[in-house]
C-alpha cells in the first residue's frame, strides 16, 4: 500500500507539470509598509497566486519607509534580514557598495527591455544590476486651474519660459498670492534635478563625472532660484519648507498656483481642499524633456540560501502582472508595457500625465555617497542660492564637494 501512494504521488507530481519545484522553499520579505498596509492589501493575493504557481511560501513583514533604511543595513550586516526587500530606489547604491545585495546581472539581462531605462537604472550600480523596478514615480506639474485661468492664460506651460510667465502672472502681492511653491533645503534639491536634465546638463555621468559645475547645470539652477529672489513669485515659505506638507501646504490653500510633485500629492490635495480645482501636466521642457524618478525596487540578500526562487519572486511581482497590480494601489508599473497608449488610458485621469512622460524618467546618481550628496552638498547649493549667492559660484563648490566625496570611496 505504502509503494502504491508513493507511485501515486510521484505520478501527480508529474501531472502537475515542470513548474513545480522538487522543494518548496520559504522566502522571507519586507515591504515598505503602505504595500502590505491591511490582510486584504492587493499584494497579499498577488503572493497567494505566486504561492500556487510555483509551490513556494512567502513570509511578508512590512517595515515602516523611514525605518527600512536603518533596519537592513543592521539585519544585513549580521547575516539575517529577509531574502527579498523592497528597496527605495536611494538605497541600492549603498547597499550593494557594502556588499548586501546579490549580483542579478546574467538573470536580468535577457529581460532588461521588459522594464523601462529610468526605473531599470535604479538598480544598477557600478556596472552591475542588484534590483528590479517594482514601481516608479516621478514629478510633474499641478496647476490651480482657477488661478491660471484668472491670470489670463489658457493653458498650462509646456516649457520653460511659458512656466516663468505663468508664474509670474499667478504672483500677486496685494492678493498674498504666488506663481509656484518649491521647498527648501533637500525637499528644493530634489525638484530642481529635473531642471539641470532638462537643461542638458549632468550630476554624475555615467563614467563618474562629476558635472554640476558646467554651465547647463549652473543656468538650470539660477533660472529656478531668481523665480523666488528676483521675480518673488514663490512664498518665503521656500526658505524653511522642509517636507511636502509644507511645501504642498500654499497651493492646497491656493496661495500658489502651480507645485511641482509626485502622484504621492494627489490624496494629498483631495483631503486637504476638496473644493481645489486642479489639473496635472508633464514638466515645462527645457532643450528637452526630463523628469526625476522616485519609487521602490526589489532586490535579493546576498548569500541568501534561496536565491533562485526570490528571483521568481522578483520576476513575478515586477514583470507583466505588475501592471494589474500596481493599478490595485494607483501607482504606476515600472514595466515598458505599462507605456503603451491602452494601458496609460486604463489609468486614472490624474496618472495619466506621469506615465505619459515617465520615457523621459531619469534616476539620481546611483552612487554609494548619494544620500550625503543630495542632504549636505544638494541641500546647502538650493539654501544659498535662494539667499542671492550667485548660482555659478554655488554649484562650482558643489562640483568641488562631491567630487570629494567620491574619491573618499
Amino acid at each position: 500500500m505504502k509503494m502504491r501512494r508513493m507511485r501515486g504521488l510521484i505520478a501527480a507530481t508529474l501531472l502537475a507539470g515542470l513548474s513545480a519545484p522538487a522543494l518548496a522553499d520559504n522566502i522571507v520579505m519586507w515591504v515598505n509598509g503602505p504595500l502590505a498596509s491591511s490582510p486584504d492589501a492587493p499584494i497579499y493575493a498577488e503572493l497567494k497566486a505566486f504561492e500556487a504557481a510555483t509551490g513556494h511560501t512567502v513570509e511578508v513583514q512590512a517595515v515602516p519607509h523611514m525605518e527600512m533604511e536603518r533596519n537592513l543595513f543592521v539585519a544585513l550586516s549580521s547575516g539575517a534580514g529577509p531574502d527579498v526587500m523592497a528597496l527605495d530606489i536611494a538605497w541600492v547604491a549603498g547597499l550593494a557598495d557594502a556588499g548586501l545585495l546579490a549580483d542579478i546581472t546574467a538573470q536580468t539581462a535577457p529581460i532588461a527591455a521588459e522594464y523601462q531605462p529610468g526605473p531599470l537604472a535604479s538598480g544598477r550600480y557600478d556596472q552591475k544590476q542588484y534590483a528590479l523596478p517594482l514601481y516608479t514615480n516621478n514629478v510633474a506639474l499641478f496647476v490651480n486651474d482657477r488661478m491660471l485661468a484668472e491670470a489670463g492664460i489658457k493653458k498650462a506651460p509646456s516649457n520653460w519660459a511659458e512656466f516663468r510667465d505663468a508664474a509670474v502672472a499667478m504672483t500677486n502681492k496685494d492678493k498674498q498670492t504666488y506663481g509656484v511653491s518649491f521647498g527648501g533645503n533637500r525637499m528644493g534639491a530634489f525638484q530642481l534635478y529635473s531642471f539641470i536634465w532638462q537643461n542638458g546638463g549632468e550630476i554624475v555621468d555615467e563614467a563618474g563625472k562629476v558635472r554640476v559645475g558646467e554651465p547647463a547645470a549652473e543656468e538650470a539652477v539660477d533660472f529656478l532660484a531668481k523665480l523666488y529672489t528676483q521675480s518673488r513669485a514663490m512664498p518665503d515659505s521656500v526658505l524653511t519648507a522642509g517636507n511636502w506638507d509644507e511645501v504642498h501646504a500654499p497651493f492646497i490653500q491656493e496661495r500658489a498656483g502651480m507645485v511641482v510633485t509626485g502622484d504621492w500629492a494627489l490624496a494629498a490635495f483631495t483631503k486637504g481642499n476638496p473644493n481645489l480645482k486642479f489639473s496635472v501636466h508633464p514638466l515645462p521642457a527645457g532643450v528637452k524633456s526630463a523628469t526625476v524618478i522616485g519609487g521602490y525596487d526589489l532586490a535579493i540578500k546576498a548569500g541568501s540560501k534561496v536565491e533562485k526562487p526570490a528571483f521568481e519572486l522578483l520576476r513575478w511581482l515586477t514583470g507583466s502582472r505588475s501592471i494589474a497590480l500596481m493599478q490595485k494601489y494607483e501607482r504606476l508599473s515600472a514595466t515598458a508595457a505599462a507605456t503603451s497608449p491602452e494601458a496609460i488610458a486604463a489609468l486614472p485621469k490624474q496618472l495619466q500625465p506621469f506615465m505619459a512622460q515617465a520615457s523621459s524618467g531619469r534616476a539620481r546618481p546611483v552612487v554609494a555617497q548619494w544620500t550625503q550628496i543630495h542632504s549636505d552638498v544638494f541641500a546647502n547649493v538650493w539654501d544659498a542660492v535662494i539667499r542671492g549667492k550667485p548660482a555659478k559660484d554655488a554649484m562650482a563648490e558643489a562640483n568641488t564637494a562631491i567630487t570629494g566625496l567620491l574619491e573618499k570611496k
